[in-house]
This record gives C-alpha cells, structure tokens and sequence, in this order.
C-alpha cells in the first residue's frame, strides 16, 4: 500500500530537481516512486506539480528520450502544462526561428501522445489538450506547416461528411494528428480549423494559405475581391506569437541561490 505521506514531499523534490536544471535527477526520483509505491502514485506526484514545472520537466525529454513522467502524466496535467510549453520563447525568436519552434512543440506533443500505444490514453491527452485555447493553438501551429493538405482534409470533410472523409496521400508527420483528432472529436477539429481560418464561414468562401506562405501569389489579383472569396490562413508565425501570448502570467518559484536559473518572472512576463 502507497505511503501518501511521502508523495508530497516526493513532489517538492521533483519541482526543486526540474527548477535548479537537473532533468534527469528528477526523473530518477520518479523512477523511484514507481519502484517503492507503484505507477498510480507517480501519478499523484506529476498531478501535484505546479503546471509550469510538469511543462519544463516534459520538455527536456522530447525527441524519443524515455520518461515515466510523458508516459504517466494524466491528460488534465499534460493539458495544463502545455500552456506554458511556449514561455522561454520571444518575438525576435519567433520572427527567426519559426520551423525550429514548431519542430520542437511537434516533437513534445507527438512524444507525450505516442509514448504508449494505448488508444484510448491518446484520445482521452488529445480530449484533454484541445478542450483549452492554448492547446486548440498549439495544434494549429502544426497544422499550418502543411496547410495545403489540412485544406485537402477540411473540404472532404465539408463536401463528404467526417466519416467518408480524412484520406490524403501526403506524408507530412502532422497528417496522422489531423485524422487521430477528425476520428475521436469533431468539435475540436472544427476549433483549430477556426484558429487557423479565423474569418471562414463554410459554405460561403473557401480556405485559403497566408499570401506569405504561397509561392505563385498573383500580385496583380485584388486584396479585397480575394479576401471577400477565400478564408485567409493565419501564418505560422502569427499562431506561434498567439501561442507565447496565451502563457499564463505566472513566474515559477525561484531556484535555490547558485542553482541555474530555468523560469522567472520575466519569462511568464
């Protein structure tokens, strides 16, 4: 039987582990805990982390490292955590890295979905994730990078209905996020495609790329004849602006004096 006295304490280990930059020691006492007290009690523990810190512990292990902690944070943690997955970033790095910041939040959501081939955890993250705004944002960030194929999907959706739709032959790694979400929720699907489109009305015009992001532009065609026809995509660089400015504003409790600094005030600024 897990000793609950214990957890708590376990927690504040964790938090000052991922707070003074020791990833991976945190990780260990993870570890730990399921070997004393069993899978269920690292749960408890993830849940009793402050959500900034679950984000800041997540993120230093995407990319394939194995964590515990991604294949055992429950959905409504992961969820919350993911608002503040944008927090280290700035404009000017928005502005000039925008295909790394995306890679990065691709690889930190396919990891936490992907960690376990459990369907059922998967839709239920995907349920938890998008049924916030930070998270309907995240998704459409992805989305963007292969914007010609999600309005591929979207309009066979629109002329065919969900079921009969959702068939593509491209294989750009967000498609199979684009048809996990179109099979288990509707709803959410609808909601990133409003992100992305934010003045699409179906059946009235139809969805279109940025002008920046297309390379056969017409520079001779008319802003508004064009606009009053088509549903302009937001860019990717304007959802990833959207996406830091959705970070709650709230600072992490500081490192111990010495520690390496990993969240302050004026990252949740």
């Amino acid at each position: 039987m897990t000793d609950r006295s214990q957890l708590p304490a376990i927690s504040l280990q964790v938090t000052e582990l991922v707070l003074a930059g020791s990833p991976e020691h945190a990780e260990e006492a993870i570890n730990e805990t399921a070997e004393k007290f069993g899978d269920l009690a690292v749960v408890e523990v993830l849940n009793a982390l402050e959500a900034h810190v679950a984000s800041l512990h997540l993120s230093s292990f995407d990319g394939g490292k194995l964590s515990l902690a991604t294949m055992l944070i429950s959905p409504k943690a992961w969820a919350e955590s993911l608002a503040y997955f944008a927090a280290t970033w700035d404009e000017d790095w928005i502005e000039d890295e925008p295909e790394v910041l995306t890679e990065s939040l691709f690889a930190h959501i396919h990891g936490i979905l992907y960690a376990t081939e459990d369907e059922d955890r998967r839709a239920e993250l995907l349920n938890a994730a998008l049924a916030t705004a930070w998270g309907t944002t995240a998704f459409a960030v992805m989305f963007s990078t292969a914007i010609d194929e999600i309005i591929e999907i979207a309009n066979d959706i629109q002329n065919l209905g969900a079921p009969r739709s959702g068939s593509t032959t491209s294989d750009h790694d967000v498609i199979p996020l684009a048809l996990e979400i179109i099979r288990n929720d509707q709803e959410a699907w609808d909601s990133i495609l409003f992100e992305i489109f934010p003045d699409w009305r179906p059946g009235e015009n139809e969805l279109h790329p940025s002008p920046d992001e297309e390379s056969d532009e017409d520079p001779e065609e008319d802003e508004e004849s064009r606009e009053s026809q088509f549903a302009m995509g937001r860019s990717t660089k304007e959802l990833l602006l959207r996406l830091r400015k959705q970070v709650p504003s709230k600072a992490a409790t500081p490192a111990k004096p010495g520690a390496r600094p990993s969240l302050g005030e004026d990252i949740f600024s």
